[in-house]
């Protein structure tokens, strides 16, 4: 009789690692899935992004160009205006605090994702 109690405790236990494995796998492919998304999301966003600011930037460059009446002076002006923000984001990153920045937000994401998980 004790040996059928073993034989049925051992079955019982290997079926709950089996379904505490098949759920951490199913919990980290909703993760990995709703991490990717959101990733391709920013990608999106960033690429039309660019697309905006290229474009801006040449129209500025023109105007630029046909207000001070020259054929490359908005293009310099336009480019000593991005050479401002690199120098900007060099500071940031020397001091520390867009390392800091992203560190938080990205904290903020996961300590947001694990409270909706929690919820359900």
């Amino acid at each position: 009789m004790d040996i059928l109690k073993i034989s049925k405790l051992k079955e019982t236990f290997t079926e709950y690692i089996r379904v505490k494995f098949e759920l951490f796998k199913l919990d980290l492919t909703e993760h990995l899935s709703n991490v990717l998304a959101q990733l391709i999301a920013y990608l999106v966003i960033l690429v039309i992004s660019g697309l905006m600011i290229t474009f801006l930037s040449i129209a500025l460059a023109h105007f630029l160009n046909a207000y001070f009446e020259h054929e490359s002076i908005g293009y310099l002006i336009v480019a000593g205006i991005y050479l401002f923000f690199l120098l900007l984001v060099f500071y940031f990153l020397k001091s520390g605090k867009l390392k800091a920045f992203f560190e938080t937000k990205l904290m903020e994401n996961i300590s947001n994702e694990k409270s909706k998980n929690e919820e359900e």
